[in-house]
């Protein structure tokens, strides 16, 4: 029989092997052991059958455990590697226990003896199916059996989008429907603080994260494995969880800009759940801020609640010189003169140590470096180097222009405003908050409510803060993302919006930037007039929601070699694939290589027919759409 096997390898394309097993013991969703060159790896069945006509290999082994995904994540498998280039294996290895992850963790029974994996070369597995045919593996902890699940007769999903910042007891109401008709909830945050959050608002709420401990997460697996009825919370985990029966797939803020940065899963957790909700047709309900582009392009076709009300909250955008370094006075003055007319005031940056540069009060220049033109920075050793090319310099004392003495500047940073405004305001007023700090929250959110002064990265935008300031001044927004990304504005403007949540009635928000001419910032709180310009942009140079957008990265060993594969490329399928970016990842070499960007606004599909995912060391990336 052949059999088409997803591996946890990230091969995106199944491979079709030979089983001498009965369909009883092999179905779709079953683990098996297969070899792969001159190793083994595991793998998944995703069907019973294969076109393929060449030459095949035995599998090994099947791995006896009663554990298999249901049609539902089968599926939502599939159309996830399908839309990310991933293998399905390494997607269906999400859904396992921690205790089964582990290779080494498997046994073999041979000679009479239980023994573990790790005891056994890749030769002599195969020699011992080879002998006795497919072998069994196990666990040393296994999963209990438990129904199949039945697919529901009729399609029961919905897809609804919920607008402002009071869902607390939106979401607690159709959770209680949920638990009550016996089916369980998926509640999907941005970071472990929201998942706290959460924690305290829904009763009995379930943690399911990167900080949660191994015992308590598999403890939770087999709970709800078994069939037990709750809500579970979480990120990339919580989604993976094969629940036995979801009856609902809460995203919130799951698909904020600020957390998109910092991610390093290739998948969007948004983009995920719509996958999941479709596969298994589980209701879907997403709770945000604001639209988003594609959202707010389908209003018309979505069902919509929106509950943002008048607040009377009031924008200003201040303007900074773009060669301007060092704290502007402005901004100390501002927080000064809130502290006196006690308003509680939040100070958004996104770096927490300053960058270091060399000043020259006579040139009123930044030096720069006499290489690549680009911008000197100071190191901890006072080296001075450049983040553009590979110039490096122990010591430099003058200027390279005019030759005069060079001073240190520092850039504005919350350890440098922290310092300036307790010079100028009181050194007892200023609490800092950073996504470490939130790690126990009860704490920092009593120290925030007692500090006039709070200066913080973006982790301070979280449910625990909402309403909390009559202030808000949002530094240097473009600090926080890349301005040349197809979808900057959007980018700033959802941000925006969730600075909103934080500010109390009447609020103000001061957005210093010298970025200070863009409708982005101009349409702050003008949503119809921001998503009409926004829009427009998009239809003329196809983008977003009109198209997909994949990042392919290309290696090579030298740079020449590197541009010449990138032009070919680019001359090749430009209009195609519409490739609207090609550009180096960095002039450096990462582990002896240079590497390169193309930008591609497109689908999945095109692209495979192109067979771009097929380059040899290349890495195929989807980032919207």
């Amino acid at each position: 029989m052949k059999i088409n096997v997803a591996l946890s390898y990230n091969i995106f394309e199944p491979l079709t092997y030979r089983a001498e097993c009965s369909p009883v013991e092999l179905k779709a969703g079953t683990r098996v052991l297969v070899p792969l060159g001159k190793r083994v790896a595991l793998g998944w069945v995703l069907a019973l059958d294969s076109p393929y006509k060449g030459r095949l290999k035995n599998i090994i082994g099947v791995i006896d455990d009663p554990f298999s995904p249901d049609w539902a994540f089968l599926e939502f498998a599939r159309q996830t590697a399908a839309a990310y280039f991933a293998s399905a294996g390494s997607i269906l290895d999400h859904c396992l226990p921690p205790s089964q992850k582990n290779f080494k963790n498997m046994r073999l029974e041979a000679d009479g003896q239980v023994r573990k994996m790790a005891e056994f070369g890749p030769g002599q597995l195969e020699k011992l199916a080879a002998a006795d045919g497919p072998l069994r593996f196990f666990f040393k902890v296994g999963t209990e059996a438990v129904p199949p699940a039945v697919p529901p007769v009729e399609d029961t999903q919905f897809s609804r989008l919920l607008l402002g910042p009071e869902r607390d007891s939106e979401y607690a109401k159709m959770c209680q429907e949920t638990l009550s008709g016996g089916r369980s909830i998926i509640l999907l945050v941005p970071d472990i603080a929201t998942a706290s959050y959460w924690q305290t608002v829904i009763p009995g709420l379930d943690l399911y994260h990167s900080e949660v401990k191994t015992a308590a997460k598999e403890n939770i697996w087999r709970q709800y494995r078994l069939g037990k009825s709750g809500v579970v919370c979480g990120g990339l985990s919580a989604l993976m969880l094969p629940l036995a029966d979801p009856g609902l797939l809460i995203v919130d803020r799951a698909a904020s800009p600020l957390y998109q940065r910092g991610f390093t899963s290739p998948f969007r957790i948004d983009h995920l759940a719509a996958i999941r909700a479709r596969a298994g047709r589980i209701p879907l309900l997403r709770g945000a801020a604001s639209h988003s582009c594609a959202t707010y392009w389908q209003r018309r076709d979505h069902d919509i609640t929106d509950r943002r009300r008048e607040r009377g909250i009031s924008c200003q955008v201040h303007m900074l010189k773009g060669r301007e370094r060092g704290i502007p006075a402005d901004i100390v003055d501002m927080i000064r003169q809130n502290v006196l007319g006690k308003k509680k005031t939040l100070v958004l940056l996104n770096r927490i140590q300053p960058a270091r540069h060399l000043f020259c009060d006579s040139c009123r220049k930044i030096a720069a470096c006499p290489r690549c033109g680009g911008i000197l920075q100071v190191e901890e050793t006072q080296a001075v180097a450049c983040r553009r090319c590979t110039f490096r310099k122990e010591s430099l004392n003058d200027c390279p222009r005019c030759g005069q003495n060079l001073t240190l500047l520092q850039d504005i940073s919350i350890d440098s405003l922290s310092r300036a405004v307790e010079r100028a305001v009181d050194e007892k007023t200023v609490r800092i908050v950073t996504a470490a700090d939130l790690k126990a929250v009860a704490p920092i959110v009593a120290a925030v409510r007692s500090s006039p002064i709070v200066i913080a990265t973006p982790a301070a935008l979280n449910p625990f803060f909402r309403k909390m300031f009559a202030a808000v001044i949002y530094v240097k927004p473009e600090s926080f993302f890349n301005m040349e990304e197809f979808n900057a504005a959007e980018l700033i403007y959802a941000t925006g919006a969730e600075i909103g949540e934080t500010l109390e009635q009447g609020g103000e928000l001061h957005v210093f930037s010298v970025f200070h001419f863009h409708y982005a910032l101009r349409f702050l709180m003008d949503e119809e007039n921001f998503f009409e310009r926004e829009l427009k942009y998009r239809r003329w140079f196809q983008l977003p929601p009109f198209a997909s957008v994949y990042q392919l990265e290309l290696k090579g060993a030298s740079l020449r070699s590197l541009a010449a594969a990138m032009r070919g490329l680019n001359l090749k399928f430009k209009d195609d694939l519409q490739i609207k970016r090609i550009y180096l990842a960095s002039r450096q070499p990462l582990r002896g290589t240079y590497r390169g960007v193309l930008e591609l606004h497109t689908s999945a599909e095109k692209i495979a027919l192109a067979g771009l995912h097929k380059i040899k060391g290349s890495h195929l990336q989807r980032t919207a759409g």
